[in-house]
């Protein structure tokens, strides 16, 4: 992008926003449920249990708030927070306030400097919001468990998995169809920009479908409706409106992606087909007796998958 004219970096802030962060036709509207069910409120141990654990050396939002300052308040008034996020939760509310994120730019290994593709934006949200993410999201999983719904072939943000396993798992379906003396055919698919695409209109259709209707879900709905993102500049923050994407940096985001995923790994694959991902880079092994068998699977396969990632506006 050109260079600012002196005294109006306020004005080229914002095209770097703009350009970074499109506005799409329908903008996400909440519609807030009033029949949801009402979870007891946030515990003293809960609130305890997360924030020892967030790392003070994080930087903070727009409202200079770190954890450095919070961890004391907390264990001299802990009363405060509680109240505070027990207060969100009834309401079914995320306040606006923390949903506000300071872009940072980091340039890409090897990308051209002029151009604003070349950097990843890295959200700075307010650390008040983050453990109210965590506070939802804790819940959320425990929902998730409970139920087995959290799909097994998402080996990417979540807990006790990993790459190892993923390339393991792998490579013993890979093993097997070799000992069948079947042919196979493994397909690697990238999410292009997941995270910073994602609808959200798709987060939302995704955590009703679980039939969790309740106040810790409303609240998590709520975190989509009035985001903002924010540049600093000399004369003062240059803001936008961030209509779609998850921030690189939320707590929230890597949740919401493996939800909207799952769709399309929980598919009713035809046996020889088999997907699996990690985090938004995805994995197709088709097996078959013959090369023309393992063809014909694998492009009803890409087919399937194309039609989720239209669905969901996606591209690979």
């Amino acid at each position: 992008m050109d260079q600012p004219e002196e005294g109006d970096s306020q004005s080229f802030a914002n095209r770097i926003l703009q350009e970074l962060y499109s506005q799409i036709t329908i903008p996400f509207q909440r519609q807030p449920q009033n029949q949801t069910a009402r979870e007891e409120a946030f515990t003293k141990n809960e609130i305890a249990r997360i924030i020892k654990k967030v790392p003070i050396k994080k930087a903070p939002g727009h409202d200079g708030i770190d954890f450095i300052v919070l961890k004391p308040i907390f264990r001299t008034h802990p009363e405060i927070l509680i109240t505070f996020y027990n207060k969100c939760l009834s309401l079914q509310y995320f306040p606006n306030p923390l949903k506000t994120g300071v872009i940072v730019l980091f340039l890409k290994k090897g990308k051209n400097k002029s151009d604003i593709i070349s950097y990843r934006p890295v959200s700075l949200l307010p650390t008040l919001g983050k453990i109210l993410e965590k506070l939802l999201l804790e819940r959320l999983n425990h929902h998730l468990r409970r139920n087995n719904l959290q799909c097994p072939n998402q080996y990417g943000f979540r807990t006790n998995r990993s790459t190892e396993e993923a390339i393991l798992d792998l490579l013993d379906k890979i093993n097997s169809a070799k000992n069948s003396n079947q042919h196979a055919l493994m397909i690697s698919l990238d999410i292009k920009g997941a995270f910073d695409h994602l609808q959200y209109t798709s987060i939302k259709n995704s955590l009703n479908n679980l039939k969790y209707h309740s106040n810790t879900l409303e609240t998590l709905i709520d975190i989509l409706s009035n985001r903002k993102v924010a540049i600093n500049t000399s004369q003062g923050p240059a803001t936008w409106n961030q209509q779609q994407g998850c921030p690189q940096g939320s707590c929230t985001g890597p949740a919401f992606w493996n939800l909207v995923a799952d769709e399309v790994l929980q598919q009713n694959w035809p046996q020889g087909v088999h997907l699996q991902a990690f985090a938004d880079d995805f994995v197709f092994l088709v097996n078959a007796g013959s090369k023309q068998e393992v063809k014909n699977l694998a492009n009803k396969a890409l087919q399937t998958f194309k039609t989720w990632t239209d669905k969901h506006k996606l591209e690979i």
